[in-house]
């Protein structure tokens, strides 16, 4: 009986870790973009997730229709000309380079409706 006692809090234990929901996985690496041509580019959904990149370390849903995304060290932003697009969209999108909200190796994208509201679209980043 003893022997059954000191093992039924491990037994619960671990049943209960099993119960419960598991956190959130990180998310699947993006697939590659190959381009010869450009120095960074990345494919990114409404939400924020990067969908194919290259030479992008990560991206940041900040607010509604604004975004960083950050470009590895391989890249020099200061002597890069960035292009953003909205595919599919009869939306406007703008981007700077560098700024305080997403720092100095990163480029700020924000994108709007036609009334010129902020609002959340999928978009593509390129790095020239």
């Amino acid at each position: 009986m003893h022997r059954f006692v000191a093992v039924l809090p491990a037994a619960l234990a671990l049943t209960g870790a099993l119960a419960a929901p598991a956190a959130s996985a990180p998310a699947a690496d993006p697939r590659p973009i190959t381009s010869p041509y450009v120095q960074a580019a990345a494919d990114v959904t409404a939400s924020g997730w990067l969908r194919r990149s290259k030479n992008i370390d990560w991206v940041r849903h900040v607010n509604t229709g604004r975004y960083c995304v950050n470009v590895s060290e391989e890249v020099n932003l200061a002597f890069s000309v960035v292009s953003v697009e909205l595919p599919n969209s009869n939306r406007r999108s703008f981007s700077t380079t560098p700024n305080r909200i997403c720092g100095p190796d990163a480029v700020t994208v924000n994108t709007y409706d036609l009334r010129g509201n902020y609002a959340d679209n999928p978009f593509t980043v390129i790095v020239f």
